[in-house]
């Protein structure tokens, strides 16, 4: 539902046809070359800035044809107001507010059903990686249907470090996984807020995503690898944004929670070989 002021009111859609067509008549008829996605959780102090860069950034590279999702959700700040302002005055961008708390899984998801561009670009709202840094990935996206924005591979770049107990249950979070998941072990970093994924990808694997929380992608890489497609990860600029961090205020929950959601995803899988 559209309130006629620049803001979306998200309803869950019961299928991938349904999304579409809630969304249209908002959407300008040009179709995008590239749709950007953005999950924010009470984000009011940094999603401003964040979405001006990429406005930028994206007027440069694409003129036209773009959008920009920008996923409310369940906030209890002034995000709305401020992703509702730059709405009025940027026509990409379609700003969806969900009421109720998905998580950024189920935020992306619902983001996903709804995207009409050829490529997804999937980031953070807190601007962890300059906004140019996609263009190392842009570049695979015509051999690979994933490339994964990591930290932890040769050629990234850390520009500030996180605090000591964020890297150590990222870097345990990392072997989980790849103990888990054999399809992941060359994956170094799953967690990173950088990722552009194909959209006729998107549409294949959209039945099998389906974790919520901050373990959403370990089930984007792995669901694209067991659909037989191809993921590259590529090493980014990375800088770790401690203020209004939601993960360092709740990490232990966090953790926890993002541990029974890949054994969750590992037992959804169980019919296949690890």
């Amino acid at each position: 539902m559209n309130d006629g002021q620049g803001l979306y009111v998200l309803q869950q859609a019961s299928n991938e046809d349904k999304a579409v067509k809630e969304i249209k008549d908002i959407r300008s008829t040009l179709t995008p070359h590239v749709s950007l996605l953005i999950p924010a959780y009470n984000e009011e102090r940094r999603i401003g800035a964040t979405l001006k860069d990429w406005l930028t950034y994206l007027d440069s590279k694409y003129d036209e044809s773009y959008e920009v999702l920008v996923i409310m959700d369940g906030c209890t700040d002034k995000v709305v107001s401020v992703v509702r302002k730059l709405a009025k005055s940027h026509n990409p961008i379609i700003s969806l507010y969900q009421p109720k708390k998905l998580g950024k899984g189920g935020a992306l998801i619902e983001a996903i059903k709804r995207a009409a561009g050829d490529v997804l670009i999937l980031i953070d709202a807190d601007g962890s990686m300059p906004v140019d840094e996609i263009t190392k990935l842009m570049e695979y996206v015509g051999d690979y249907d994933l490339v994964v924005g990591s930290r932890y591979v040769d050629s990234s770049i850390i520009l500030t470090k996180r605090p000591l107990k964020r890297v150590l249950c990222s870097r345990a979070f990392n072997v989980l996984v790849r103990l888990l998941f054999w399809r992941l072990n060359k994956i170094r970093d799953t967690q990173c807020g950088c990722k552009v994924l194909k959209r006729k990808v998107a549409r294949i694997i959209g039945n099998s995503l389906f974790i919520s929380d901050f373990a959403f992608d370990v089930n984007l890489i792995y669901s694209t690898l067991q659909h037989g497609f191809r993921v590259k990860e590529v090493g980014i600029k990375w800088s770790h944004r401690e203020t209004d961090s939601k993960v360092s205020n709740k990490l232990w929950k966090i953790s926890l929670a993002m541990f029974f959601s890949i054994v969750k995803l590992r037992i959804f899988y169980s019919r296949h070989l690890f």
